[in-house]
């Protein structure tokens, strides 16, 4: 594998979680604020949208499983579904506010269709662009170094339409201008398509893997064959129902809770960000020293001390009654959650790819796209529910509403309230990081001599040195 396919790949990334940034910011404040739609029917839409589009996934897996291209089965997509995206990008932050044909109920239809249509749209990039990872690195340490970066700077996609969105919003219209709203969309999206672009002229699939054409109908059953992928599957939901739902938390205690001060969640950003970025960076050199199962193992226990932090940290802040001393606290605290989750998610990508190897070598049935989808899926669903305890943690502790804009509440936010939230949202996810744990240690058995055994078959099965399969084995219907 060359070294600058780790680089393009990486900011085809980049681009990648441009866009998804966009919507992670300010989509929610756009349509509260600008379009007037109740900011829980909004919260529970986007939930229930995440979900049904995530029913899509499977669809776009097989679709590029089966797509044969001069570019290749990947690379098509990657143009179709980065611009589709950016079109839908647009769409959903133009505002109709003003136009009397456009009424409450039409907006919520407007809206609400435009972010299932954006959803749709980056499942079109995001399925290939995960499932070309096979075709571009063949070892574990190809893998690692690739998803390491890829990761790395994919995560200064959020931090540019944040904090450089920002910026362009002070200096362009303001932020009471929904104007500049769709200035940094149409910015966003046009990175995001520039750097998808870059990535498919530069990137070729290197390695020549077997092919297959698989039909819909055929996945139920590749699911059920593969029991490692039933292993990831539960391990990885587990963990990111956990993490998500904390992540959502801390912005919500930065948001109600007075001891912190919201002007400085940008602090948090750093400081966290900074320690999971050095993670990221030195990942490789970790997994010289410490085995890639064993660091999937510590993401977990790192995301336990993250939450129980989080959540004693809380009851001390009134005694030092410093917000910004509080913040660096809270930001040291959150550092193992967002450290856990970034080590996580470069040895998952990892895993999946090995899960597809593990595949092919239990059915001779190579299928990257349909297998690697699961991950897209399962990030899709722990999002979405993540959202909902969320939601349910909020209207348990019956906070009041906020204006996004001026950041008055509507009534008087007391202590009880916030404690209800901590514990809520503490005593909900905690108990999911030990079951993800003990899933995956019982489960999952792609690492060691095992999968070198697995690895060594399946590439002595391509080059001809074993028998290879007869057309009954390799067809899907034959699938023990």
């Amino acid at each position: 594998m060359k070294k600058t396919d780790n680089i393009f790949y990486s900011l085809g990334n980049l681009g990648k979680e441009i866009s998804f940034g966009m919507i992670n910011v300010y989509a929610m404040l756009f349509m509260t604020t600008f379009v007037g739609l109740n900011g829980v029917v909004v919260g529970f839409a986007f939930c229930a949208v995440r979900l049904i589009s995530a029913i899509f996934d499977p669809f776009m897996a097989t679709i590029v499983n089966n797509t044969k291209s001069k570019l290749g089965k990947y690379r098509p997509w990657l143009i179709i579904g980065s611009i589709f995206n950016a079109v839908t990008l647009l769409l959903l932050f133009v505002s109709f506010a003003q136009n009397p044909n456009f009424s409450t109920g039409v907006n919520y239809v407007y809206y609400l269709s435009m972010y299932l249509i954006w959803n749709i749209s980056y499942t079109i990039v995001d399925v290939p662009f995960m499932s070309m990872l096979p075709s571009l690195a063949d070892t574990t340490k190809e893998r690692e170094a690739i998803s390491s970066l890829s990761k790395l700077i994919g995560g200064f996609g959020g931090l540019i339409i944040g904090s450089g969105g920002q910026v362009l919003i002070s200096t362009t219209f303001g932020a009471k201008d929904p104007k500049s709203y769709l200035l940094v969309a149409g910015v966003g999206g046009v990175i995001f398509v520039t750097m998808m672009i870059l990535s498919v002229v530069t990137l070729k699939e290197r390695y020549d893997l077997p092919f297959q054409e698989i039909s819909f109908k055929d996945i139920k059953k590749m699911y059920q064959t593969n029991d490692q992928v039933q292993a990831f599957a539960g391990s990885y939901l587990f963990f990111n129902i956990a993490a998500n739902t904390a992540i959502l938390q801390l912005v919500y205690l930065f948001i109600y809770d007075k001891n912190l001060d919201f002007n400085y969640f940008i602090v948090f950003n750093v400081v966290a960000s900074t320690g999971q970025g050095i993670a990221m960076i030195f990942y490789s050199m970790i997994t010289k020293k410490i085995p890639r199962e064993k660091i999937f193992g510590l993401t977990y226990l790192f995301a336990g001390i993250g939450m129980i932090s989080i959540y004693a940290i809380s009851f001390v802040f009134p005694y030092i009654n410093s917000a910004i001393a509080n913040v660096i606290l809270m930001s040291l605290c959150g550092s193992f959650l967002m450290i856990a989750m970034g080590m996580n998610q470069i040895t998952s990508t990892v895993m999946i790819a090995d899960v597809v190897d593990y595949g092919e070598y239990k059915t001779g049935i190579r299928s990257d796209s349909i297998m690697i989808s699961v991950q897209t899926l399962l990030l899709k669903v722990s999002a979405a529910i993540a959202v909902l305890i969320i939601g349910i943690g909020v209207a348990v502790a019956q906070l009041p509403q906020i204006d996004l804009m001026t950041n008055e509440f509507s009534g008087e936010v007391t202590n009880k309230m916030l404690v209800i939230l901590r514990t809520f949202m503490f005593i909900v996810p905690l108990p999911l990081i030990p079951i993800g744990y003990i899933y995956y240690k019982k489960k999952y058995k792609l690492y060691g001599q095992f999968y070198l055994d697995v690895k060594a078959e399946i590439d002595s099965k391509r080059s001809g040195k074993l028998a290879s399969f007869s057309k009954e084995e390799t067809k899907v219907d034959n699938i023990d």
